[in-house]
């Protein structure tokens, strides 16, 4: 898996095809309210989408009647596909987000032509300017479905605004997606979801469950960590540790940056080191960013969250969402890259215990004791995809592989506005990579910094 942007989407030009509902029928409000992390998400959209997009490539040009087959018997699957968010309409509620459950069952797609993109800078444009229409989670569908047709390949693409999906579940898109169209473009092209694919899981049973989850009490020891992390940030949310010359509260057009951090054979090498000195490959990327902090700042401690996933249960394995929850961590810079990685390792396991309480349950339990000046939040994220559905293979097909996989897959991720940093480290069997969100006049001062990354990790 690849992951960027969409301005550093490398997409050849082709004819551009859609596929939307031909009948909607909206169904009914859902009993249960959105995730913590939806309705924060959602309340500060501000009418924009945040979307998430996947595309793997197959020979030839589409054949539009499997790849319908394909979508359509895919989004019976997943209820996180059948739900779009409304105001509630209580005047006491108003802040309030609700789920609306379409009736996908019987869903039917029709194809559209787009356009016939001549560059790829015209694919770009006229991909994003689809996903930034159809993402809308406000309205249902709240994703976008559609694929490149060329002669010799194509490319498959699905988008979906983040309120529905995370990371993992691109992983399951295009895994599922990709199975099912192989299956339809043989000649029986009768093939059964059940048959070919795992349990699903549903996404709404586990919001339901969330919602049923007790608030903390006010002395509970997880609230207690939370309000002294957040107290170390000055009442803050962590922002990135080095000075970014923008005023807190300004929002900048985003920058970005995507690269190879260690190719497959350092990688290797790297998680081998990272075992004989007894902590994590992702301890190791923490400390780095920690003693990249200290060499630039001569601060010892940084402060930062780390997403979680919440799959904690087999049968949400395979389920399409958002399941993350937020850690906390303070990464403290010893001698080396090492023993900042085992101290890491350390403060890991109470991390993900405070992950247990959700960003509302905290905001509510705190209240006036956090003021967020801005509004990113440095975050560094890990996703070693050899281990999600479908696992990671190399972006050629070799010989001998003993299971098809989707061909040069790719996640990329809108490019907006920004007023902090994200840094999403990515290990695949190509190797360690790592993409980068921030704003664009701080470009020095983050490229400064993840070449002091790059040179720690790659350092035996």
């Amino acid at each position: 898996m690849h992951i960027t942007f969409l301005d550093r989407f490398e997409a050849r030009p082709g004819r551009i095809l859609q596929w939307t509902p031909s009948e909607i029928s909206t169904g009914s409000t859902y009993p249960v309210p959105p995730t913590s992390n939806q309705q924060l998400h959602l309340a500060g959209s501000r009418g924009d989408t945040t979307w998430l997009a996947a595309t793997f490539d197959v020979p030839g040009p589409i054949d539009t009647d499997a790849l319908r087959a394909s979508f359509e018997e895919w989004t019976s699957r997943h209820d996180a596909l059948s739900c779009s968010f409304s105001q509630a309409e209580e005047a006491d509620e108003s802040s309030a987000l609700f789920v609306d459950v379409a009736d996908v069952v019987d869903l039917r797609l029709r194809e559209e032509t787009v356009a016939d993109a001549r560059t790829p800078e015209q694919v770009r444009e006229l991909l994003g300017e689809r996903l930034d229409r159809w993402c809308n989670p406000f309205a249902f569908p709240a994703y976008f479905l559609g694929a490149i047709t060329r002669e010799d390949q194509s490319t498959v693409i699905c988008g979906f605004d983040h309120a529905i999906c995370d990371g993992w579940s691109m992983s399951i898109a295009i895994t599922e997606i990709s199975t099912l169209y192989r299956e339809y473009t043989r000649a029986e092209r009768n093939p059964i979801a059940s048959d070919l694919l795992p349990e699903p899981g549903s996404f709404l049973n586990y919001c339901f469950r969330e919602s049923a989850t007790a608030d903390p009490e006010p002395g509970d020891h997880r609230i207690a960590g939370w309000r002294s992390f957040l107290r170390a940030c000055g009442g803050d949310t962590p922002h990135f540790p080095v000075d970014l010359g923008l005023p807190a509260g300004t929002m900048s057009p985003q920058g970005t940056d995507t690269r190879m951090l260690l190719d497959a054979d350092e990688a290797e090498l790297f998680d081998q080191n990272c075992a004989d000195h007894r902590h994590s490959s992702f301890g190791a990327i923490l400390a780095s960013i920690g003693l990249a902090t200290t060499q630039l700042t001569e601060k010892r401690d940084t402060r930062l969250l780390f997403p979680v996933h919440t799959r904690r249960e087999p049968r949400h394995n395979h389920t399409f969402g958002w399941l993350v929850a937020n850690a906390p961590m303070t990464v403290t810079s010893m001698d080396d890259l090492h023993s900042t990685a085992r101290a890491v390792n350390l403060a890991f396991h109470e991390a993900l215990s405070l992950s247990s309480v959700s960003s509302r349950q905290v905001l509510r339990s705190l209240g006036p004791e956090v003021s967020p000046t801005r509004r990113d939040i440095f975050s560094v994220s890990y996703a070693d995809y050899r281990t999600m559905p479908g696992g990671s293979r190399p972006r050629e097909s070799r010989p001998g592989d003993s299971q098809p996989a989707p061909i040069n897959p790719q996640q990329l991720s809108r490019v907006s506005s920004a007023d902090d940093v994200q840094f999403w480290f990515s290990r695949t069997h190509d190797g360690l990579a790592v993409r980068t969100r921030f704003p664009a006049p701080a470009a020095q001062a983050v490229l400064t910094f993840l070449g002091c990354v790059s040179e720690i990790l790659s350092t035996p």
